[in-house]
């Protein structure tokens, strides 16, 4: 399956919403994610990315690459991995690698020295690709109120 990745746009809130919806609850706020991906299209420190299927121009993943600040060692940046997704009907062909390379090239462009990803303990299928990328367990914590 071929598929373009590119940076999230304001105009992708509708997929973007039902890529989300992998890994949330429901629907979001459309008007507030659409503000959202505006802040961050305008932050040179957060990538939302997303993959798109060229001939439908659907929306078919997302992930958020935060970069921040790390006073250890030689202050080098850490990127922050973050609301990784796929559709479910498109998982198991690539996609979700392709994206972690992408952002992972975008960290390396930022001098990042290393890479978090934040992960919902519920997620077990998706805790075997993180593993299968090269990602280690390193603490949970749960849901407060």
């Amino acid at each position: 399956m071929e598929f373009i990745l590119r940076e999230a746009e304001a105009a992708d809130v509708p997929g973007l919403d039902l890529v989300m919806q992998v890994i949330s609850d429901g629907p979001g706020d459309r008007e507030k994610m659409a503000r959202l991906i505006e802040r961050v299209r305008r932050d040179p420190y957060k990538y939302l990315l997303v993959a798109e299927d060229p001939e439908t121009k659907e929306i078919v993943g997302s992930l958020l690459g935060v970069v921040f600040e790390d006073i250890c060692g030689d202050c080098s940046p850490i990127l922050l991995v973050e609301n990784v997704a796929v559709l479910e009907n498109r998982q198991g062909q690539g996609i979700g690698r392709r994206m972690f390379e992408a952002i992972e090239d975008w960290g390396r462009e930022h001098s990042c020295h290393y890479e978090i990803l934040v992960s919902g303990l519920d997620r077990t299928g998706a805790h075997k690709f993180y593993q299968a990328l090269d990602f280690q367990e390193v603490k949970g914590f749960k849901k407060y109120l």
